[in-house]
């Protein structure tokens, strides 16, 4: 929402007028905005803007905070009175950190001219593109498109100017059969180019996993080998790394940076700067992030205190160029799993990190390396402890969102995933 020359004149000012002193400012505004279509019909188009500044006066060892979301000079003048007043009245803190100082950021470049454009009208030609897939192969469409370009800012009278602008969006498709007896999903999140958009062949996979569920076949439940799809891989993963602690602390609290903890293919950095991914190069504090490896072949390399990177920056789940289809193809029998639904954890003593959920939009029967037809939907028990320790490929990484939704900042580069001995512990027939 603004531009950088924008963000340093209201930043100066306010710090001008609030001097002198240490004083600190951060500004954040932009837009939240979206498309959503159901039954291969668009449903609503919703934006949302907003904006606003905070201050925060030093006064000797007392402070003041104020914000506002008025931005005129009279609205800045109260602003600053506000903060003032609330530091007088504040109690002595002897123990007020300084203010941090100019930082050097990692360049990124992540509000795109045609990111930033993308509106209403750009959304509703993608989601013309999709429903004409759907209405060729007989099919019936419900997505979203979330789009977000919002600024955040944090400078001080130490000379700090930490700016950050992001501009993108995502794809995400659920494709039924008008019967309601088949059902499929695609999609990719997190997006600053539109060129990585795809909206034909997302929708083209996600009706072909419709077509396919239909009339799926009970399997025992057992142990099997499985393919996780990248959506079905990145909350797998999510429950990993939330709880990725160490210095006694989490279910890798026994291990130490050089332990062997992982399959050797299981590698895991935070790539501050990423092409792809184009995330924030600023710690939550304001410092300046920077690389970080936190698994290397299996390895544990570092935990997630006091390193210049939090777990869930610029994530990378390292992969290879080996493509889906090569995946199924190198595998002798087992599942192939689009996605992971209503995941919880399950209090387990012996395995660290149990957790249990259910397949749905798309579980396939993989037999000498083919895709013979679908299964019924499984609940499964597992922890990502066991199953990175058995992995046995990774495919090519693509951007996914970790978390159950889709439009907030924690998306990743997740290649599919192939997991041996994956406990699948009943059936749960659905197709929803």
């Amino acid at each position: 929402m603004f531009t950088r020359d924008e963000a340093k004149a209201i930043t100066d000012r306010l710090i001008d007028m609030a001097g002198p002193g240490p004083v600190q400012v951060e500004l954040s505004g932009g837009e939240r905005s979206g498309t959503r279509w159901a039954n291969s019909a668009i449903t609503v188009n919703l934006v949302q803007w907003d904006r606003s500044v905070a201050i925060t006066v030093r006064n000797g060892a007392r402070q003041g905070r104020a914000t506002t979301r008025d931005f005129s000079d009279n609205g800045f003048r109260e602003l600053v009175d506000e903060a003032k007043a609330a530091a007088e009245r504040a109690s002595e803190n002897f123990n007020l950190p300084d203010l941090l100082g100019p930082q050097e950021y990692i360049p990124v470049d992540a509000a795109l001219p045609s990111m930033v454009d993308f509106g209403p009208g750009e959304r509703a030609a993608m989601v013309n593109e999709s429903i004409s897939v759907t209405e060729e192969m007989g099919t019936v469409g419900y997505g979203y498109i979330p789009k977000i370009d919002r600024t955040t800012v944090e400078a001080n009278s130490e000379g700090l100017f930490a700016y950050y602008r992001v501009a993108e969006t995502s794809f995400v498709l659920t494709v039924r059969t008008p019967d309601g007896e088949g059902s499929g999903w695609a999609g990719i999140t997190g997006i600053k180019d539109l060129s990585l958009i795809d909206p034909r062949e997302l929708t083209r996979v996600a009706s072909n996993k419709a077509l396919l569920s239909r009339n799926a076949r009970a399997i025992e439940p057992g142990r099997y080998t499985v393919i996780l799809e990248p959506r079905a891989n990145a909350r797998f993963l999510s429950l990993l790394t939330g709880s990725f602690q160490g210095n006694g602390r989490g279910p890798l609290a026994n291990l130490d940076p050089g332990d062997e903890a992982f399959s050797e293919l299981m590698t895991l950095r935070s790539d501050i700067g990423n092409p792809i991914l184009r995330q924030t190069p600023i710690m939550g504090n304001g410092r300046a992030a920077a690389p970080v490896t936190w698994v290397e072949n299996g390895v544990i390399r570092n935990f997630a205190g006091g390193q210049p990177a939090s777990l869930n920056m610029s994530l990378v789940m390292e992969g290879s160029d080996q493509s889906l289809d090569d995946m199924i193809a190198d595998t002798r029998r087992g599942l192939l799993v689009t996605f992971l639904w209503y995941i919880r954890g399950v209090p387990a003593s012996n395995i660290p990190l149990l957790n249990t959920g259910m397949t749905r939009d798309g579980l396939f029967l993989i037999e000498n390396g083919e895709i013979t037809g679908a299964v019924q939907n499984f609940r499964w028990n597992m922890s990502p402890w066991m199953g990175y320790n058995n992995l046995t490929a990774v495919g090519q990484p693509t951007p996914m969102h970790m978390g159950e939704s889709y439009d907030g900042g924690t998306t990743a580069l997740i290649p599919p995933v192939r997991i041996e001995d994956f406990n699948m512990s009943s059936l749960s027939p659905a197709v929803e």
